[in-house]
């Protein structure tokens, strides 16, 4: 269910890693240049921007998005400097408080579970108080929630607190409290309800970050139906996903593990290939996925070379991971 989860919170976002919600910049530039994937440009021209203007919170905005996008180790740190200045100087910015909190969260997730401890209470804090300076800031809300759904109770985390968290925000912004309601919903399993959460969103024009995170709460609607051993379930999600979003590539990758469970190894082949051209496929295992399909279909070069290519990009989870070198072996 945890990949299920990380899928539901990421989508077409910022960023695919964490699943944090990206935070609107008012530059057009910027915000051009993160839709272009440049995020080192942004990172770069924003810090730039904030050492000459440091109460420039739109600066803040596209440093976070840029960030998170990139997951790097050692931007993160710079960033981290940069958004804990501005908390000590403009207290009452909610963006940098929420900005604190979502790079602290990444950085945990990528540090393990006792360094995550360290700064769970950290994190949790940074999105409340960003919350409570600001009730309409969406990211905020949805930090709070995906804390409370993935950390561990040991460090804070909640279903409970999770859907409180979620319809907090219902007031200012109703339309995206459901979609987190429908988040919390997926993690209780109670997947009619989060599907019928999902299609009672209002699409909120020119709101294209709230498009999407619905479509990748319906992406996480397929997958739990699928960990549930219920494919004839997850497949009309799939295939509304290709019909509503045939741009990105969990549609097809979701619906081609489908096929794989039916057996139908071209259709999943024909599939995984088109959904590896597609937007969000670097967050997908697409490969390891091709090495089952390739196998299954007695294409041992053709399995040896997608496993090769998950295993060496080392993106995929530990149990993926670790099946995919024993497959290998196999070969």
């Amino acid at each position: 269910m945890r990949w299920a989860r990380q899928l539901a919170l990421a989508g077409a976002l910022v960023t695919g890693a964490t699943g944090v919600a990206s935070q609107p910049v008012a530059d057009p530039g910027w915000a051009a240049a993160l839709k272009a994937q440049r995020f080192t440009e942004v990172q770069s021209t924003a810090a730039a921007r904030i050492a000459a203007r440091p109460d420039d919170l739109d600066a803040f905005a596209a440093l976070i998005n840029a960030t998170l996008a990139t997951n790097d180790a050692v931007q993160r740190r710079a960033a981290l400097a940069h958004l804990e200045s501005c908390v000590q100087r403009l207290p009452q910015a909610a963006v940098c408080h929420y900005g604190v909190g979502a790079v602290l969260g990444v950085q945990a997730v990528n540090d393990g579970m006792v360094k995550a401890a360290l700064s769970a209470g950290r994190i949790r804090d940074a999105f409340i108080k960003a919350v409570s300076l600001d009730s309409s800031l969406y990211v905020a809300h949805s930090g709070l929630v995906q804390f409370y759904l993935l950390a561990p109770g040991m460090i804070g985390g909640s279903v409970a607190k999770a859907g409180d968290a979620a319809r907090a925000g219902a007031a200012k912004l109703p339309e995206h409290a459901k979609l987190l309601q429908a988040l919390v919903a997926i993690e209780r399993k109670e997947l009619a309800e989060a599907e019928r959460l999902l299609a009672a969103v209002a699409m909120v024009a020119g709101d294209d970050d709230l498009a999407n995170d619905v479509a990748s709460g319906c992406a996480a609607v397929g997958i739990a139906h699928m960990s549930a051993q219920q494919p004839t379930r997850a497949r009309p999600v799939f295939e509304r996903l290709v019909r509503e979003r045939p741009q990105q590539a969990i549609g097809h990758y979701g619906l081609a593990r489908v096929h794989s469970d039916a057996g139908a190894w071209d259709l999943a082949v024909a599939l995984l290939e088109r959904s590896a051209r597609l937007e969000g496929a670097d967050g997908l295992p697409v490969d390891y996925r091709l090495g089952i399909a390739w196998q299954a279909k007695g294409e041992r070069d053709k399995a040896r070379g997608a496993f090769t290519r998950f295993v060496t990009a080392g993106k995929g989870s530990p149990r993926s991971l670790d099946d995919a070198k024993k497959r290998l072996t196999e070969l």
